[in-house]
């Protein structure tokens, strides 16, 4: 079996921009699930898994989410994010660059996803521009209780689809990206699409930082080769 490099991208700021979706569904669940408006509203997403965002977000309103009524919130989630992505139209777009740098990735290495979102979220974003088929496992939200817990998640996932890795590469636009890249003894690639600053990123340490894909295609390609 030939070893590979595995390259994790993130979603939302690296591949896709969802218009502000994915935070007012989370503040549509939220009311649904404990008559509380706005939840979300003074919580930064950048960086943090879904858990730890809606734990913050319980924890600001005095309120409890039992793991047994995870699977219901998350039911409310997803209605209401299919409906807030129809809602935004073309403000959820795709980043510079994708699909068509997977296409180039491919040829180099394996593609899985790293996200902060719930699996069934991140399934939902990229089912929009049919993306989803495009990433045969990764690692999400649901898979720890902060970002730094998740390279080790997707080393495991992929051994688990019979690869064996030699290389792992994570692609994101937080400097939380940087940091779990590190404590998963991985390399990481910054793309300034999000929202986080150019000197955040460029203090966080990155490997490599680019302005977007599209611009950063060849010396992205070659940190790869």
């Amino acid at each position: 079996m030939a070893a590979v490099t595995l390259v994790l991208f993130d979603i939302d700021g690296t591949l896709l921009r969802a218009g502000g979706a994915g935070r007012a569904a989370m503040n549509d669940a939220f009311e649904g699930c404990f008559g509380v408006a706005d939840g979300f509203q003074a919580l930064s997403f950048a960086g943090s898994v879904d858990p730890e965002i809606v734990s913050e977000a319980c924890r600001t309103a005095g309120v409890s989410l039992e793991p047994e009524r995870v699977p219901f919130f998350q039911s409310l989630y997803v209605a209401a994010l299919r409906a807030r992505l129809e809602a935004v139209g073309d403000a959820c777009t795709l980043l510079p660059g994708v699909p068509t740098i997977l296409d180039d990735v491919e040829g180099l290495a394996r593609c899985a996803l790293l996200t902060g979102n719930w699996r069934v979220g991140a399934r939902v974003k990229l089912e929009r521009f049919d993306l989803w088929s495009r990433f045969a496992f990764g690692a999400y939200g649901d898979d720890g209780l902060v970002r730094d817990d998740l390279v080790p998640v997707a080393r495991q996932r992929a051994t688990e689809h019979g690869l064996e890795v030699e290389r792992v590469v994570v692609i994101g636009d937080t400097p939380a990206d940087v940091q779990c890249a590190r404590a998963g003894d991985a390399e990481v690639v910054a793309v300034k699409t999000g929202w986080s600053t150019p000197e955040a990123l460029r203090a966080a340490g990155p490997d490599l930082l680019l302005d977007d894909l599209l611009s950063g295609r060849e010396a992205l390609l070659r940190f790869l080769a």
